[in-house]
């Protein structure tokens, strides 16, 4: 089910009015929410299925709608890597997968935009390692399960996505809120 199909009965002018009328919380929530409650059910697929080209382009798809709302760097990359170590990344050097950020969001372009480039050589994949990502000779190894996993956890009971508050500043708050709703008008 779209995130469309499961709001009919709101009209794009009533939600417009919601997002503008209420509080930061209204409209950050509701991107959260959505992106918990329907992306993301489909994102958790993915790994117990090997999906793994869909598992990196829908997993850096929230990663950047977030990242850009709250963080507004100047580059896309700089938002994703800022996305991972405020609410991906884990407490060892194998889950700290802002380190290769820089990899990771290479890779996804490649996948998203031309599907074959020379990064392919430098970039695998290793369900049965136990690290979430580790460097063989010339080549970044991540596990898809574990990436997924701390990615899910982000937005899970008690997740760090949902401390944003304790992050931002009132000010901010209604900046990125300001930041969704010029999005939402836009596109």
């Amino acid at each position: 089910m779209s995130e469309n199909r499961a709001h009919k009965g709101e009209s794009k002018e009533a939600r417009l009015k919601r997002f503008q009328n209420g509080s930061p919380v209204e409209v950050i929530e509701t991107i959260l929410n959505s992106i918990a409650n329907f992306f993301n059910n489909e994102i958790r697929l993915t790994p117990d299925n090997y999906q793994t080209s869909l598992l990196f382009l829908g997993i850096h798809a929230a990663s950047l709608t977030i990242g850009e709302a709250f963080f507004n760097q100047k580059t896309e990359l700089e938002n994703y890597k800022k996305f991972l170590e405020t609410f991906v990344d884990g407490p060892t050097g194998d889950t700290r997968f802002s380190t290769i950020a820089e990899s990771i969001h290479y890779w996804r372009n490649i996948l998203a935009h031309q599907w074959l480039g020379s990064l392919g050589h430098k970039i695998g994949y290793d369900y049965e390692m136990t690290s979430g990502w580790e460097k063989r000779d010339d080549v970044i190894f991540v596990n898809p399960k574990i990436y997924c996993e701390h990615y899910l956890n982000a937005f899970g009971r008690n997740g760090k996505l949902w401390d944003y508050q304790d992050i931002f500043t009132e000010t901010e708050l209604e900046t990125i809120k300001q930041r969704l709703i010029d999005k939402y008008i836009r596109r």
